[in-house]
């Protein structure tokens, strides 16, 4: 028996030594070139020029605050953020302004591709959704002048990552601009759609994550689609307010990166990674490492060369394939683990940007093409390079009624249509609005 015991200890002693030399080998596996060369490029945070915005932004809900009070409310809530107090205070609604919230009457929903009509049908919902918010949309205005909004919060590793601005308030500002169209303030609602797609544009390249890229590429959008509306209701030569001028430009590559979002998910990463290595055990299961390197894999598409090149021409994105295990997950299983389940999320959101911009130019095809005398289709032919790319050229609806070019990106819900498109006659009215 003690011969059997003694042969079993050395057995189990020798499956340790070789996972103890497995798991050796697998830490030493290396990395690929490909992975380290993203992470550079995600870790070389890209220089921002102009005015931040992100003091306003970041106290929007409140009325009555000067610009100094907007920077000490924001360094009071980073100061509270840092010493692990919460999120952020923001103004004492004991000792200042109430905060605004956003209002559901106020929503045209997630696209808002119908906004007009929607207004028209039910004015009353939308006036009383935006009574009082006179204040909060001449803030919405002013915060479109700024260049870019870069978040002061550190990311943490505790689950809650980094505290977010009240987006809400923001997207819902398009019904109020098709409200006041509707109401017969035509160049202030004009004026108005064009402020919201610079604030979109300014977003997209220009914040600290993906929600705010995304919710920049939906507000290019969704004003773009406004404007459209309201344009094609109007005179040919309708004049447009000054603000309109840069706005309705076609984006650049630019314009469209990811880059900085998916380098300010890639900091997010970081910080959780990091607080799961000092968990008990943690450095056992995880690699530091490996995993900023496999998280750099699924997220270093949207920066570089081929990215923008990909911009210039409306090719999509060369986005990265599903990353494969290979022999370092044995030593980094939840890495890996994480990585994985990750990996799937980012691309869906790599066309939005695309999106905007292809709608941008149909915007402004529709202007161009309706100072044309003749046949639509045969103006369409001679339609400035601007306005269309190599592999999405605007083309008519099958009743002539619209100009369209396919969606990229994946739709959001049952009543999002596979075609942008932009109308070039006016619409029937509906039965709501005869009556």
């Amino acid at each position: 028996m003690l011969k059997i015991l003694r042969g079993l200890g050395w057995t189990l002693a020798g499956l340790l030594v070789l996972a103890i030399v497995v798991w050796c080998a697998s830490r030493m596996w290396p990395v690929p070139e490909s992975r380290l060369q993203a992470q550079q490029r995600l870790e070389a945070r890209l220089p921002a020029t102009g005015r931040n915005g992100y003091a306003l932004l970041w106290t929007l809900r409140y009325d009555g605050l000067d610009a100094g009070q907007r920077e000490q409310a924001l360094a009071e809530d980073v100061r509270r953020w840092q010493a692990g107090e919460g999120v952020a205070a923001q103004p004492d609604p004991d000792a200042g302004p109430v905060p605004l919230h956003p209002r559901p009457g106020a929503s045209c929903g997630p696209t808002a591709s119908d906004c007009l009509s929607q207004v028209r049908a039910d004015p009353k919902r939308f006036v009383d959704a935006h009574a009082g918010h006179d204040r909060l949309h001449a803030r919405l205005d002013q915060l479109a002048t700024a260049d870019y909004f870069q978040s002061p919060f550190p990311p943490r590793g505790d689950g809650s990552l980094v505290p977010l601005p009240a987006y809400g308030l923001i997207v819902d500002a398009t019904s109020a601009r098709a409200l006041a169209y509707a109401q017969g303030d035509i160049d202030g609602a004009l004026r108005g759609g064009c402020l919201g797609l610079q604030l979109g544009r300014r977003l997209v390249p220009g914040g600290s994550y993906l929600v705010e890229s995304m919710i920049g590429a939906s507000l290019v959008q969704a004003n773009a689609q406004l404007l459209a509306d309201m344009l094609v209701e109007l005179p040919a030569d309708h004049p447009l307010p000054a603000a309109c001028e840069h706005a309705m430009q076609p984006m650049l590559a630019e314009e469209q990166s990811l880059c900085r979002a998916m380098q300010g998910e890639y900091a997010m990463s970081r910080a959780m990674i990091d607080s799961s290595t000092r968990e008990f055990g943690g450095v056992l299961v995880l690699d530091r490492g490996s995993t900023l390197a496999r998280v750099a894999g699924n997220l270093g598409w949207a920066c570089g060369a081929a990215a923008m090149a990909a911009l210039e021409a409306d090719r999509p994105l060369p986005v990265q394939a599903p990353l494969q295990r290979d022999f370092g997950c044995l030593s980094n299983v939840m890495g890996c683990v994480l990585t994985d389940i990750a990996a799937p999320i980012y691309p869906a959101y790599s066309s939005r940007s695309q999106d905007a911009a292809a709608m941008l130019r149909l915007l402004g095809a529709q202007r161009w093409l309706r100072q044309q005398a003749g046949d639509p289709a045969d103006a369409l032919q001679r339609l400035p390079a601007q306005f269309r790319s190599s592999v999405r050229a605007p083309q008519l609806s099958a009743d002539g009624r619209r100009l369209q070019v396919p969606r990229r990106s994946a739709l959001r819900s049952n009543d999002e249509s596979a075609w942008l498109s932009v109308p070039l006659t006016v619409a029937a009215p509906s039965a709501a609005a005869r009556d």
